[in-house]
């Protein structure tokens, strides 16, 4: 995604940003997923991708291949472009009941992918589709051990029955305050920029 390798540069700035910036009286977190763009990779069948985010669950129970995207195997995915960065410290994931599932975030910093939660097989609460954490409850979430800054998300299957579906991804958090982020490291910046300036002009010779 060509957005992406604009934030690359970024990101080493707005994670240092994050942890240096004082307490800035923060806004509501909210679902920075809700109807971002989703793209399936690999052999992925069932709902259109866009559903992984419309913020709809389906009812508890229901069949695994109703109104989800379900696959075989542990090689396909589902990615998230949030387009944008965010710090985000909880999620909720609707998944079938009897796999395990991993949500890995884009570590802008390293351009890697890490682990943000093992979504674990939730076989014991029934059949069928099953939010997690909380069955009963599409609306409680899962606290991340630690903030995660990043601007895409991805969505594996890692063991079960090798029949994998998912009908809900979300993650709450809020925006990056990329502006004053950015004004912290104003004089960094302009000395790189004069830096590149004279390169350019010694190579000109």
């Amino acid at each position: 995604m060509k957005k992406r390798k604009v934030y690359r540069w970024l990101g080493a700035l707005v994670v240092l940003a994050v942890l240096c910036l004082p307490a800035m009286g923060s806004s509501a977190e909210v679902n920075v997923a809700l109807n971002k763009t989703v793209t399936l990779n690999g052999t992925m069948s069932g709902a259109a991708a866009g559903t992984l985010t419309d913020g709809v669950f389906r009812p508890r129970g229901t069949h695994w291949q109703s109104g989800t995207v379900w696959w075989n195997g542990t090689s396909s995915y589902a990615e998230i472009d949030l387009e944008g960065i965010y710090v985000i410290n909880s999620m909720i994931a609707q998944a079938d009941d009897n796999d395990a599932y991993l949500v890995q975030y884009h570590n802008i910093q390293t351009n890697t992918w890490e682990t943000a939660w093992n979504v674990p097989n939730y076989d014991g609460y029934g059949s069928g589709m099953q939010t997690r954490p909380n069955p009963a409850d599409d609306t409680e979430r899962y606290m991340l051990s630690s903030s995660i800054t990043t601007d895409a998300l991805r969505f594996y299957a890692t063991g079960g029955d090798n029949s994998y579906s998912v009908s809900e991804i979300q993650a709450y958090g809020s925006a990056v305050p990329l502006p004053g982020a950015l004004w912290l490291f104003a004089p960094g910046l302009a000395a790189l920029a004069g830096f590149r300036k004279k390169l350019a002009g010694a190579r000109s010779r």
